[in-house]
């Protein structure tokens, strides 16, 4: 096996409609992307496609769960495996339904079980029918700074040592964190690391035979143009990922304010991203939806003439943690609230209602629904919430 060669990897999604899975991974970018494939890939593609691999195996992957609701989907899979062991390789599949994998020993040769806390409760029912199969474990690593990865090397250590097999840890593609892998090294090969490098180089077969950086985006340079750019004001969930990513270790969309619509074309030239203007026409500001043709976020972007009207509406947000805005590699926080009472608030996740009138000028015409929306998100992700202050619009 030549471990310096190319990976290639089968793309699945059986449904012929929606998103094959039953988990809903926070890391997750498939669910929406328009090159994932609805049913098998052909025997031609699938000939095509791998005849350049120089590895002895191709992997069959998410997108979505490969052994997605395996009794009605399962001939597919294993039609798609007899086209590639025709061609003299292997098959390694990475799967969470680990209560299929035991039904296709002597078919797939590798198997990679993802680990969450779902998967790790069942492990005991099923790997004592895996003893002759060859299973390794990989689990996504939380998109952190490499200091405060270092500091998950116990739990790691602990965790492949209860599994006994190898740990395959993996960089997060949503991570904006350039992470040093030297730092996180075991010293041996039962606990190995998966670069974002990797996935992005490798070679894929979703609906076309594409390179991973044709269809995943890479989130830490968008993150790096979009925070290092004076026309760019961040807010909302990202903003606190920066401010204490531990505490709010995921960040959903990615709301920002441009001031200029060069920002909305680098977006489209460098990132792919098609933008949908949701604003009513003449009218101030213009809010825009983008998607991304890659696997990756769903930018909110708002359009504004200047520094003083992004910083106008993300201080004149309803809650005390949502007042903090970033933009070239600074943080601005809310004058009247003040630094400590909002880091306190993003730390603590424990908001209040900001007492009194509102300047709501700026605010999108359904801003009360958004904000009721915006509410429950906030519980749903655990903050306490103290809204005993009357709220009026202005």
């Amino acid at each position: 096996m030549n471990l310096t060669s190319l990976n290639f990897s089968i793309i699945v999604n059986w449904k012929p409609k929606g998103f094959g899975c039953a988990k809903a991974c926070s890391y997750c970018s498939w669910s929406h992307s328009p090159l994932l494939p609805h049913g098998a890939q052909s025997a031609a593609d699938i000939s095509a496609f791998i005849r350049d691999c120089k590895k002895s195996f191709i992997t069959i992957s998410g997108g979505a769960e490969p052994l997605y609701r395996f009794d009605e989907y399962g001939s597919q899979l294993l039609e798609m495996i007899r086209t590639i062991k025709a061609h003299g390789f292997k098959v390694r599949v990475i799967t969470r339904e680990v209560q299929h994998v035991s039904k296709l020993r002597g078919i797939v040769d590798h198997f990679s079980v993802s680990l969450d806390a779902d998967v790790l409760a069942q492990l005991p029912l099923y790997q004592g029918d895996w003893s002759d199969m060859d299973v390794e474990y990989s689990m996504v690593m939380p998109p952190l700074p490499t200091q405060e990865l270092a500091l998950l090397r116990p739990q790691y250590a602990a965790m492949r040592s209860q599994l006994g097999k190898r740990l395959v840890l993996r960089e997060n593609l949503n991570s904006i964190y350039p992470v040093d892998l030297t730092q996180l090294s075991f010293g041996h090969s039962g606990i190995v690391f998966v670069p974002k490098a990797l996935c992005l180089s490798s070679r894929y077969l979703s609906t076309i035979d594409c390179v991973g950086h044709d269809i995943v985006q890479d989130n830490e340079g968008l993150a790096r143009y979009l925070m290092g750019n004076p026309d760019v004001y961040l807010f909302g969930g990202f903003v606190k990922h920066l401010a204490n990513p531990v505490v709010h270790m995921e960040y959903g969309d990615i709301d920002a304010i441009a001031l200029s619509e060069d920002v909305l074309e680098t977006l489209r030239k460098q990132f792919a991203f098609t933008f949908k203007e949701t604003s009513p026409n003449g009218a101030y500001p213009r809010y825009f939806l983008g998607k991304s043709t890659k696997a990756g976020k769903t930018i909110q972007l708002i359009l504004m003439n200047s520094q003083a009207d992004a910083l106008r509406f993300i201080h004149s947000a309803q809650y005390d943690v949502d007042r903090i805005g970033y933009s070239d590699q600074q943080f601005y926080f809310d004058p009247v609230m003040g630094e400590g009472r909002i880091r306190q608030a993003i730390n603590s996740k424990q908001v209040s209602l900001v007492p009194g009138l509102r300047d709501m000028g700026l605010f999108h015409t359904q801003r009360p629904q958004i904000e009721q929306r915006h509410k429950v998100k906030l519980l749903r992700k655990g903050f306490t919430i103290y809204d005993n202050h009357p709220n009026p619009f202005i």
